[in-house]
């Protein structure tokens, strides 16, 4: 496994309210983290701090266990590491005015020995691209108001493109007192992962970005997306970690 990881403030914003976090810990063990902050020029930042950091603190607090630990287990260290997060996030949220409306929104991924789990809230993304560059695939589900029309058949795929509600979160890490998640089981042995924030998937099409793994190598990959992103507009803050499985 091998990867590389890249953030940038884009063209339009003062500051990056984007995190991430990246880390091999050994053959039998790794954590890849993308979160993008909202509440405002600090709030967004510190909340997406805060979550990478708790998150992968306690990730790495239980490495042991993880090592010895069957799915189930290591799904309820991902669990606890989640609500651990929110409820940090929560709480400063309420202790000061300029945090009002603080949170982030979060994918991660964990590999424990030959199996990957992930997990997602909000709009940043997880895309699987098949090996040899042949398909791209997403393989985390968006918590937006527009997916909520999608699911219930109110709207189309392609209504939802132009939708001026389409960047409103049903849900995100830090604002509500408790949060739930769904954690998967990754069914995939080769090709590459994107963690990505929407300032990537909101300026690249999934056939572009195909593209630029096609004509690309994993070494500069992330820089390759970002750049790309930038000269389309770069109207948000842009973070994409590429990993080699």
């Amino acid at each position: 496994m091998r990867f590389v990881a890249k953030t940038d403030v884009g063209k339009r914003r003062k500051n990056n309210e984007d995190s991430f976090f990246a880390k091999i810990f050994d053959k039998d063990l790794a954590l890849f983290i993308v979160a993008d902050g909202l509440g405002g020029y600090e709030g967004g930042e510190i909340a997406s701090n805060i979550l990478v950091k708790k998150f992968s603190g306690y990730i790495e607090e239980s490495k042991t266990i993880l090592l010895n630990a069957n799915e189930q287990k290591i799904k309820n260290i991902l669990n606890v590491a989640l609500l651990l997060s929110n409820d940090e996030i929560y709480k400063l949220e309420k202790t000061d005015e300029k945090y009002k409306g603080m949170g982030t929104t979060i994918v991660a991924v964990l590999q424990v020995k030959n199996k990957l789990f992930y997990l997602s809230v909000g709009d940043s993304r997880i895309y699987y691209i098949l090996p040899k560059n042949a398909q791209i695939e997403q393989i985390t589900i968006d918590d937006t108001y527009v997916n909520e029309l999608i699911r219930t058949n109110v709207i189309t795929e392609e209504e939802a493109k132009i939708h001026p509600q389409k960047h409103v979160l049903t849900k995100a890490v830090g604002i509500m007192k408790n949060i739930s998640a769904s954690i998967n089981l990754l069914d995939k042995v080769n090709g590459f992962l994107l963690l990505c924030s929407d300032g990537v998937t909101n300026m690249l099409s999934t056939d572009e970005l195909l593209n630029l793994f096609h004509k690309n190598s994993l070494d500069n990959l992330a820089d390759k997306i970002i750049d790309t992103a930038n000269e389309k507009g770069g109207i948000d803050n842009i973070t994409a970690i590429v990993v080699e499985l």
